[in-house]
């Protein structure tokens, strides 16, 4: 009997270290222990924007969480959310209002849905869609560009090519206002389809008298063109900027974001109202929940670092536009995390 008087503190011991023990196993795993594994990240062209920045985070991401491998891989803004629908990759760069009409199968971008695919964060940053004109032109507004090509003047303009999301949301922007591309072309005028660097070169040249570019701000691009000949940026009408909003998804007026601020550019002193859209990050519905949440701390909780690899993402709230400004429904990883940090109910 002597030898069974300590056996009751004894099991005591052990059952409160196993509660102590699971408590701790609690407290790390945050949403789940993070299984170890490798996923592709479909990014921009190669060397481009979205392809570097995707890098390095990809790299920052790994050093924060180890088990967490990221293989970075040329995509496209219209074509990401096709290829994660299709199970080419798990991770992806987007376009806002691309992406919604991804998910709704909106034509003419899609003619189908494709809603096997997920948000992480929303409005990273904002690309302006630029009309530059040349001064001599005697226009200020995009509506009035417009007149000019429902009038039968012969339009001469450079355009990214077709397929893109600047050729789309440039088309968008020309139908609101009764014109089109085709119309311009039937007009005895051109329209050239062409890279950004041949652009400038046409444009300064005096072959195009007109420019679509879309940039964050200030567009390397956009100030080239203009040191190099007399221009202007054509103003969006505020019907303008809210039909592409409430239609399609680009960034709303209510941001105080839709105006590219007098002084950006040499020689233009006033605000431009202008339509933008938002960049996004989306993720395969089919992603560990774990590792969602994992990428949306660490994306969330290190604005500073985003902003040491891309000024443009100087306009990501993680407070609130992260969760708030998604095109497409959230996965439960970010979800999980944007409730534990307050954003959503």
């Amino acid at each position: 009997m002597k030898k069974l008087k300590y056996f009751p503190a004894f099991c005591f011991l052990i059952v409160a270290g196993a509660i102590i023990m699971t408590g701790c196993e609690k407290k790390t795993s945050g949403a789940g222990k993070i299984p170890a594994g490798t996923y592709t990240w479909l990014a921009g062209g190669e060397g481009g924007g979205w392809y570097t920045i995707a890098g390095e985070f990809a790299k920052f991401l790994n050093e924060k969480e180890p088990n967490i491998t990221i293989q970075v891989v040329p995509g496209g803004g219209i074509g990401n959310p096709v290829s994660l629908d299709q199970g080419d990759g798990d991770i992806a760069w987007g376009v806002g209002y691309v992406n919604r009409a991804a998910y709704n199968g909106v034509a003419p971008l899609f003619q189908k849905k494709y809603t096997n695919i997920a948000s992480v964060a929303g409005m990273l940053s904002v690309d302006y869609y630029h009309f530059l004109a040349g001064r001599d032109q005697g226009i200020t507004t995009i509506e009035q560009l417009a007149q000019k090509i429902k009038g039968g003047e012969k339009i001469n303009l450079a355009a990214a090519a077709s397929g893109t999301t600047d050729y789309v949301m440039a088309s968008i922007i020309l139908d609101f206002y009764g014109v089109s591309f085709d119309m311009i072309e039937r007009n005895g005028g051109s329209v050239n389809q062409t890279v950004y660097g041949d652009m400038i070169k046409m444009f300064m040249d005096s072959r195009v008298d007109y420019a679509i570019v879309n940039f964050g701000m200030p567009a390397a691009v956009v100030s080239e063109m203009i040191e190099g000949r007399p221009s202007v940026i054509l103003a969006a009408s505020n019907e303008l900027i809210d039909y592409c909003h409430y239609t399609w998804g680009t960034v709303a007026r209510s941001s105080g974001l839709t105006r590219i601020p007098g002084g950006t550019y040499m020689g233009i002193d006033n605000d431009i109202p202008a339509v933008c859209h938002s960049t996004e990050i989306i993720v395969s519905p089919k992603l560990p929940e774990a590792v969602v949440y994992a990428f949306t701390r660490i994306l969330n909780e290190n604005k500073d670092f985003l902003v040491q690899v891309g000024a443009n993402y100087n306009v990501f709230d993680p407070k609130g536009a992260a969760a708030s400004s998604v095109q497409i429904p959230l996965h439960p990883g970010a979800a999980r995390y944007y409730r534990e940090a307050g954003v959503l109910q």
